[in-house]
């Protein structure tokens, strides 16, 4: 179901995610409903553009700064040249490394914010349009192809945040 993004939407989404109006901008871009984001990002990051994640030793985890192109650097070289465990980056928590070398090869900046949230919804979309179902996108999103344990328990509960938003989105 698609809804439009309106003003009072993006306040609400506010009220609990960081740069709600970047969501708004990324998930048109990459035609997600903004409710769909706004579950993912609560999921994910709370909106913030962060190194996170739940890797064990993963590259910059518990970095006390914001992603920016300089720290970004040095994630990459880590991740990709030292074969460090990957771990969340940004707003989307983009963590598998060969979607670093495809953003930067179609000109997206891992560490943008916009960048980071329109390649994270496009992502989210693709698995929906193949899978037809939240839950199981999200799991695709959060594991691999064949998605474990983990993966599918993440898919229950984005799929249980995705409703959750759309009630407080106002959207039936």
């Amino acid at each position: 179901m698609t809804a439009p993004v309106t003003p009072a939407r993006i306040t609400e989404a506010s009220k609990t995610l960081a740069n709600a109006e970047a969501t708004a901008v990324a998930c048109r871009k990459a035609s997600l409903p903004f409710y769909v984001a706004c579950a993912l990002l609560e999921k994910e990051s709370g909106g913030r553009n962060v190194y996170g994640g739940h890797d064990a030793n993963g590259a910059l985890s518990g970095f006390p700064q914001l992603v920016n192109a300089g720290n970004f650097e040095v994630f990459r070289w880590l991740v990709l040249d030292k074969g460090q465990t990957s771990n969340g980056v940004g707003p989307c928590q983009i963590t598998y490394k060969g979607y670093f070398t495809q953003m930067e090869a179609e000109g997206l900046k891992p560490w943008a914010v916009e960048d980071n949230r329109f390649f994270g919804f496009r992502i989210l979309k693709a698995n929906h349009d193949h899978i037809g179902q939240w839950m199981g996108a999200g799991a695709q999103f959060n594991g691999s192809p064949r998605p474990n344990r983990a993966a599918l328990d993440y898919g229950r509960d984005f799929a249980a945040k995705v409703v959750k938003w759309q009630k407080r989105l106002g959207i039936s």
